[in-house]
């Protein structure tokens, strides 16, 4: 029976780990290239309620200009780890993970044969809340004890 109980927990943990993860929150900034400009720096906010703040400055001829979007975001139908924002900036598609969001072209793919970088990373701080939150949810979720000893129900 014990090991009936260990199997399941395992499989439990493993079916744990397998759950999309939708929780993005938190602050990717970068440096993006421009075909008409020198660079753009881009900061993109995303919230739990899947509202999102893109901040972007674009750099031309010595001079910047800020630009600032919001609204929703919503997640791709076929692929899990994909968005897209849907005000201002013209329905842009990012594959988010838990340290980068990369812009990607029309087809939600990543731009390929270019040695230019599309991603934003996350910010150091909020990687390491993550962490914690996640590390929580795993306890909550599961009730395991750990050190090999039976799991509660």
């Amino acid at each position: 029976m014990k090991k009936i109980a260990l199997v399941l927990t395992v499989g439990l943990l493993g079916a744990c780990s397998m759950l999309p993860n939708k929780n993005v929150a938190g602050t990717y900034q970068g440096e993006l290239p421009c075909a008409d400009c020198d660079k753009i720096q881009a900061e993109l906010v995303l919230n739990a309620d899947n509202t999102y703040q893109y901040n972007t400055v674009y750099f031309k001829n010595g001079k910047q200009y800020p630009f600032i979007d919001k609204g929703k975001f919503t997640w791709d139908k076929q692929k899990s780890d994909v968005i897209r924002l849907e005000q201002d900036s013209g329905n842009l598609l990012l594959k988010v993970t838990d340290s980068y969001a990369e812009l990607l072209d029309a087809d939600g793919n990543p731009v390929v044969n270019t040695q230019l970088n599309y991603k934003l990373m996350k910010k150091e701080a909020d990687l390491v809340k993550k962490k914690s939150v996640l590390m929580t949810e795993l306890r909550n979720i599961c009730n395991c004890k750990v050190q090999g000893k039976e799991c509660e129900r």
